[in-house]
């Protein structure tokens, strides 16, 4: 029985170092051409599940770019934010892992954010063309809009810009945040049962190194029409047992987390329409599966480096001078936004 440990130890510090020679191979690819190879990015999970996430964490402290200081004073759709208030923002995100944010996106915004979604094409799996969404003739349970026309929308464009909400990436991230991309989609209750599709099962999210994800319901959303859920706490190192992430990136069943984790950590956020939430999806969470109406959620993803998944560049093709000079202003920021 020894020696068979022993065995399977050597194994699995075998698997880690190819990985790493891997990953490191990758990263030098990365660099040279921008584009991440495959192989590299699914070693990058396979060390974050290999060492209980302390791989990303020393890695993001070794390639993240030095923060911008900001004013003490940051004005924003959701407020005027202090220094303090950034802080315990930073605090909460830190020790949590998610932090509700007390102001609302206004009607206005909301509105016209709305309107554009009724109005453009989705993607939807089981269709060849886009198609616009009717919640009387619903097909599935998730349709989801282009980057491409998410961010060529001049209300999330302002949304982007938000001061408030980049410094709140910059100071969780500790360093000058990168703009990965917008995206946003319809949940239904087409089929009123857990979707994998629809991200409906817990999981943790691995597209970068370190990143951080802001959301913002656009419609009201209650315990019918798919909440967001996560559980407290887990996006930090060690938080995860190794018997789970040996099975890799998978969905995982609530009855299988609820004999690991306390009942107090599981948090579901119902809101309001405009209410805004960030997180640290390395968090297990998962959207709630709608029993009645739907979900419309947009949502934003800031980094400190774009190794990773291989999501397409945003091109600008409607905008006005504003977002270009802040592009141009804010070049770490913006550098996967063409213009």
């Amino acid at each position: 029985m020894i020696i068979l440990k022993k065995i399977i130890m050597i194994k699995s510090k075998l698997k880690e170092i190819i990985y790493r020679i891997i990953f490191e191979l990758g990263f030098l690819v990365f660099k040279i051409t921008g584009r991440t190879p495959e192989r590299s990015y699914q070693a990058l999970v396979r060390l974050y599940c290999f060492s209980g996430g302390s791989f990303n964490s020393k890695l993001h402290e070794k390639i993240k770019i030095s923060k911008q200081k900001q004013h003490e004073k940051l004005n924003g759709e959701l407020g005027e934010y202090n220094a303090q208030d950034f802080e315990e923002l930073s605090d909460e995100l830190n020790e949590n892992g998610y932090v509700e944010f007390k102001q609302k996106v206004s009607s206005e915004k909301l509105s016209n954010i709305s309107k554009f979604a009724m109005e453009t094409p989705t993607i939807v799996n089981s269709q060849k063309t886009p198609l616009l969404f009717d919640p009387n003739n619903l097909i599935s349970e998730i349709y989801r809009f282009t980057i491409q026309d998410l961010i060529n929308n001049k209300d999330i464009q302002d949304l982007i810009m938000d001061p408030v909400l980049i410094n709140v990436a910059r100071e969780y991230l500790d360093c000058e945040p990168i703009f990965d991309f917008p995206a946003m989609w319809w949940s239904t209750d087409f089929s009123k049962k857990a979707s994998s599709d629809a991200a409906q099962l817990y999981h943790f999210d691995m597209d970068r190194v370190k990143w951080l994800k802001v959301f913002i319901y656009i419609n009201d959303v209650n315990s019918e029409n798919g909440p967001h859920c996560y559980i407290q706490k887990t996006h930090k190192d060690g938080s995860k047992p190794k018997e789970i992430l040996s099975k890799g990136y998978v969905r995982v069943l609530d009855k299988e987390l609820k004999e690991i984790y306390q009942e107090s950590q599981f948090k579901v956020l119902p809101g309001e329409a405009g209410s805004v939430f960030a997180g640290d999806t390395k968090c297990w969470h998962k959207g709630m599966p709608l029993t009645k109406g739907n979900r419309l959620l947009l949502e934003f993803e800031y980094s400190s480096n774009s190794f990773g998944v291989n999501i397409p560049e945003m091109r600008i093709t409607n905008s006005n001078t504003k977002f270009i000079d802040f592009c141009k202003e804010n070049p770490v920021f913006s550098s996967r936004i063409k213009y």
